[in-house]
C-alpha cells in the first residue's frame, strides 16, 4: 500500500533496539581485547624465557665462584707449599756449607797426622795458610827424619808441592834440634777443600779426633 504525506514533513528516522551499542563500538572493542592479550601473551613468554637465561647465569655466577674459591684456597696452599720448600732449601744448603767447613779440616788434620805419627822425633808447632798453600813449622830430631817428613808428605797422595822453604840447626837447652819450614797444597779426596780452610794463622797443632796424642806441640 502507497502511503502519501499531505503534511510535508519529513517522518522521523527509525530507531533500533533500545540500549544497543553500534557495530563498530564493539568491533574495536573485541580487537582491542584481543591485541591486549596478544601482548599479555608475548609479554609472558619473555618474561620466561629471560628468567630462564637469568636463572642459567645466575648457576653459573655461582659456579664461577665456588670455583674461584677452591683456586684461591690452592693458591694459598701452594704460597704455603713454596715457603716450606724455601725453609727446606735454606736448611739444606746451611747444613751442606757446615758439612763442607767441618770436613776439610777434619780431612787436612787426619791426613797431616798419619803423616807424622810414622815418625818418632819430628813434631810440629805451627800451621798457617799462604794463599794456596800451607806453612807448616816443626823441629826434627835429625836430618834423616826431615828428609823422611818430606818423603812421607809427598808419598801421603794429600799433599802436592811439598818444599822446604827453611832449615837450621838449634842446640837450645844443650839439646841439638833441627828446625824447619815447609809449604805444601793439600789436596782433599773428598770435598776439596782449600788448604788450611778454617785453620787460623799461627794456630799450634792439635791431634786430630780419633788419632793417638803420639805427637805434642813443644
Amino acid at each position: 500500500m502507497i502511503k502519501i504525506n499531505l503534511l510535508g514533513v519529513a517522518p522521523a528516522p527509525s530507531k533500533g533496539p533500545a540500549g544497543g551499542a553500534p557495530a563498530s563500538f564493539v568491533t574495536q572493542a573485541v580487537v582491542f581485547l584481543g591485541a591486549l592479550i596478544i601482548c599479555f601473551g608475548i609479554v609472558g613468554v619473555l618474561y620466561k624465557v629471560w628468567s630462564s637465561e637469568h636463572d642459567r647465569l645466575a648457576g653459573e655466577l655461582s659456579k664461577e665462584k665456588r670455583r674461584q674459591s677452591e683456586l684461591e684456597l690452592v693458591k694459598a696452599q701452594n704460597a704455603q707449599y713454596q715457603r716450606h720448600l724455601q725453609d727446606l732449601e735454606t736448611r739444606f744448603n746451611t747444613m751442606h756449607m757446615l758439612q763442607a767447613s767441618r770436613t776439610g779440616p777434619v780431612e787436612l788434620m787426619n791426613s797431616l797426622g798419619r803423616v807424622v805419627n810414622q815418625l818418632n822425633d819430628v813434631f810440629l808447632f805451627t800451621m798457617a795458610s799462604q794463599s794456596e798453600r800451607l806453612q807448616l813449622k816443626g823441629q826434627s830430631g835429625t836430618v834423616e827424619s826431615m828428609a823422611n817428613f818430606l818423603s812421607f808428605l809427598k808419598k801421603s797422595g794429600a799433599f802436592d808441592n811439598v818444599q822446604l822453604e827453611q832449615f837450621y840447626e838449634d842446640d837450645q837447652h844443650e839439646h841439638l834440634s833441627y828446625k824447619f819450614t815447609v809449604s805444601c797444597q793439600f789436596i782433599s779426596p773428598t770435598a776439596g777443600a782449600p788448604p788450611g780452610a778454617g785453620q787460623p794463622s799461627g794456630q799450634p797443632m792439635v791431634p786430630a779426633p780419633g788419632q793417638p796424642a803420639t805427637k805434642r806441640a813443644l
